[in-house]
């Protein structure tokens, strides 16, 4: 067949994901996910000499480093693995503090994961993914290495599901003929919905309950690493190392106009927390139910979202943005996710 010849749909790729022991060295990928799009991919540019020469064109050129980067986006279910391990990663890869979970009954299955903000160096620093691109006959399988989450974000919004979006850099891609398909681990996800959410605003990480919240009709949290990929060096196409830089945040909540509370807590430079939680159905051989809980210790609001008045039947909005900062009392860090579901650690 010559090429472009013929046809292959998004429809039947899939995407695996495993951790890596050792920053840019592959291991097995079983963790399957269902997700909604996907870019990962990878360029090698080339550089166009341009000499002097007896001709009015272009001869010669080099070859440069690989640019391997892409975004992924899907629902994301605390009962699927492979959601959990890109959390992990776009945390800075640290240890996850695992215990029953609090209410669970004796002998029951539900487990709560902890994670906080790390630097990249404990065990599982990196990700890789093997991903099919098309069906099994016509669908081509390339395997990522050296992955890390550059941004993470989390959103919900009125009648969706709750979604993840991450932004990856990878150190090395191949293709192969490596299909996984038939070993994913690919639990039945059902992915948390709008209804089940929850976000509360208080004065105090101490005052923040189940019981709390503010009426909105969206959220998003944003996560950077900051990630710095241009650590190559002489003798090689690919970077080396993958350093993290600052760790920054953006919360933002978007609800109907009705009180100034955001509005003085602005004026004021009020340090408030807040935290958002979403749960699912109670898990089989447990009496709690999966979930995720994101506590933000330190926030204070940025913007307000003065709303403007656009024509006399637009309901007023506000579009509240919180800066987030490193707690530097008690709670001492800047923000936590608790995983709730039946696995039992990620050690």
């Amino acid at each position: 067949m010559s090429v472009g010849q013929g046809a292959t749909v998004g429809d039947l790729s899939y995407i695996a994901v495993g951790r890596e022991v050792t920053y840019g060295t592959a291991v097995t990928c079983t963790a399957g996910i269902n997700f909604l799009s996907a870019s990962l991919a990878a360029k090698k540019e080339v550089k166009i000499l341009e000499e002097i020469q007896t001709s009015r064109t272009n001869s010669n050129y080099i070859s440069l480093g690989k640019t391997i980067e892409g975004e992924m986006e899907c629902y994301y279910s605390p009962m699927n693995l492979a959601c959990n391990y890109l959390m992990q990663n776009a945390f800075g890869g640290g240890p996850v503090s695992s215990a029953t979970a609090t209410g669970e009954t004796a002998g029951g299955l539900g487990f709560t994961h902890t994670l906080g903000i790390a630097n990249f160096d404990a065990t599982y620093s990196s990700l890789c993914i093997n991903m099919r691109k098309g069906d099994a006959s016509g669908g081509k399988v390339f395997e990522y290495s050296g992955i890390r989450v550059g941004e993470f974000s989390i959103s919900a919004e009125m009648d969706e599901a709750l979604k993840a979006t991450y932004s990856f850099i990878a150190k090395d891609v191949t293709s192969t003929t490596n299909d996984v398909s038939s070993v994913l681990s690919t639990l039945s996800q059902k992915p948390l919905s709008f209804v089940s959410g929850r976000f509360s605003v208080e004065n105090s990480p101490a005052s923040l309950t189940s019981s709390s919240y503010w009426n909105v009709q969206k959220i998003e949290f944003k996560l950077s690493n900051n990630l710095n990929a241009d650590a190559r060096r002489i003798g090689s196409d690919t970077i080396q190392v993958l350093p993290a830089g600052l760790a920054q945040f953006e919360l933002m909540a978007g609800m109907r106009f009705d009180t100034t509370t955001a509005f003085q807590a602005m004026m004021g430079a009020t340090r408030l927390s807040a935290e958002f939680e979403f749960l699912g159905e109670t898990m089989t051989g447990s009496a709690i139910r999966e979930g995720i809980k994101v506590v933000l210790p330190y926030v204070v609001i940025s913007d307000a979202g003065d709303p403007e008045v656009g024509g006399p039947n637009d309901v007023l909005v506000s579009d509240v943005s919180f800066k987030v900062l490193r707690d530097p009392t008690s709670a001492g860090y800047a923000v936590k996710a608790y995983v709730t579901n039946l696995t039992a650690t990620y050690a």
